[in-house]
């Protein structure tokens, strides 16, 4: 009874916690690091029942001056709400616990309206509305050394991580562009999660080995379906994704500095658009087309990461320079958009004095267009005589200042500049003209309540 009267309790704060006073007495936990404090003692009194809450507002303004589709300002938000459930102190559950997300997308993403790029410039962007992020049970098992996860969840939470490219606010930093082009719906990516389930195993400190797999597609067999996250497709195939990393740590007296480096692997038993040829052999630009592509069965790609810390100032632990590089290849070019993929960067936290929470970062990240989308434009060309921009490459580079201006908010400058936004893609205002290179400045502000 008193754990029902918790779990009911739990949620009413959910909605109307954010409207209370903060409570100077409450823990550093939380009356210094969100801006809704305690909620008069009630948010530790959950906490130590095994119920806590994770409320944070992205905002973000933004606009290219110069370069894309069209000029314009835009306005990007993404509200986000974490419960988690800790089942032993609810229910006496060892090890198990209940992790259910939620989101409030607001605005129109300069990227669709304005730029026409691939790589979307904000990581919030994504079509309005209310919706069901992840909802699993996670189970730990052997003293934490393996932990297994089924329900809803995200990859992009999960693989391909660098923890140096979550600084910058363009959204091939998190999850790559590249998968995000080539896998059906954008693959199971914010704010699609998609059923699956998960492994992850720590056989010591320094190494995590995990693996998933999960519906083939986050929309199902509608490229328009799921969109309140409520859909939970099934049977569209299966996408496998599996990653093995290593974490240094210099021990006392090693001069080493620590870094983390990935390698994985994803593959997809759906069936893909062939993006060249038709079902019947010829190209699809050809007349004798039967003007459907041929249907190609299965898609995979290999990626790594490295994340390293390049300098540390002395007597610190957290403040320096570290730096990143990621690459991805995706070899079936007749059915991905991208074949390859590169990103780098380097972030310095504490890099202005008497400002050692803020960090200043540059990156850049480039996507190859396959031949197969390249193919299809040449061979267009060649029979209309026309000379539309044939793809090629997209790039982008970011450079941003994250300053923290208290413990639950922080403000993030950013500018980016896109190079052959499209891929090198057609402009539609101006016939045989690509798209011309965008310059975007904007604002990130991140609150947590």
């Amino acid at each position: 009874m008193r754990n029902t009267a918790v779990a009911a309790l739990a949620f009413v704060i959910a909605i109307y916690g954010a409207a209370a006073k903060a409570d100077d007495t409450a823990p550093p936990s939380y009356a210094e690091t969100t801006l809704t404090g305690d909620w008069h003692g009630y948010r530790n009194w959950l906490r130590d029942e095994g119920v806590s809450f994770t409320m944070t507002q992205t905002s973000d303004v933004l606009g290219n001056v110069s370069g894309g589709v069209r000029r314009g300002a835009a306005y990007d938000g993404l509200f986000e709400l974490q419960g988690d459930f800790d089942m032993g102190r609810l229910a006496g559950w060892t090890g198990g616990s209940i992790h259910i997300s939620g989101y409030a997308i607001q605005g129109q993403g300069l990227s669709g309206k304005n730029v026409g790029n691939l790589l979307t410039v904000t990581s919030v962007e994504a079509d309005s509305g209310v919706r069901l992020g992840e909802f699993y049970l996670s189970q730990s098992l052997m003293n934490g050394a393996v932990t297994v996860k089924l329900g809803q969840i995200l990859a992009d939470q999960n693989f391909a991580i660098s923890n140096t490219a979550g600084l910058f606010v363009n959204s091939t930093f998190g999850w790559p562009g590249i998968f995000a082009a080539d896998l059906p719906g954008g693959g199971p990516a914010y704010p699609f999660a998609v059923p699956g389930a998960q492994i992850i195993v720590k056989p010591n400190g320094a190494w995590t080995l995990q693996a998933a797999v999960f519906n083939g597609s986050p929309t199902g067999s509608d490229p328009n379906g799921n969109a309140n996250g409520l859909g939970f497709p099934i049977g569209d195939g299966v996408l496998a994704i599996a990653e093995a990393a290593y974490a240094y740590t210099p021990g006392k007296g090693d001069p080493g500095l620590p870094g983390t480096y990935k390698i994985g692997a994803w593959y997809n038993s759906e069936e893909f658009d062939s993006l060249s040829t038709a079902s019947n052999g010829v190209s699809l630009a050809d007349p004798l087309s039967s003007g459907s592509p041929r249907r190609l069965s299965g898609n995979f790609a290999v990626y790594a990461v490295v994340d390293q810390t390049l300098w540390q100032e002395p007597a610190s632990t957290d403040n320096g320079l570290s730096g990143f590089v990621r690459m991805a290849v995706a070899p079936q070019q007749e059915r991905n958009s991208m074949n390859w993929y590169l990103d780098m960067g380097l972030a310095y936290k504490g890099l202005l004095p008497g400002r050692d929470d803020d960090t200043a970062g540059v990156s850049f990240a480039y996507a190859s267009m396959s031949s197969g989308i390249s193919d299809l434009v040449k061979a267009e060309n060649a029979l209309s005589g026309a000379s539309q921009p044939v793809p090629s490459s997209e790039a982008v580079i970011e450079t941003t200042y994250q300053a923290a201006i208290t413990p639950w908010l922080s403000a993030q400058p950013f500018f980016q500049y896109v190079i052959r936004p499209g891929g090198n893609a057609a402009d539609p205002n101006r016939p045989n003209s690509r798209i011309q290179n965008a310059a975007i400045f904007g604002l990130r502000a991140v609150a947590t309540f």
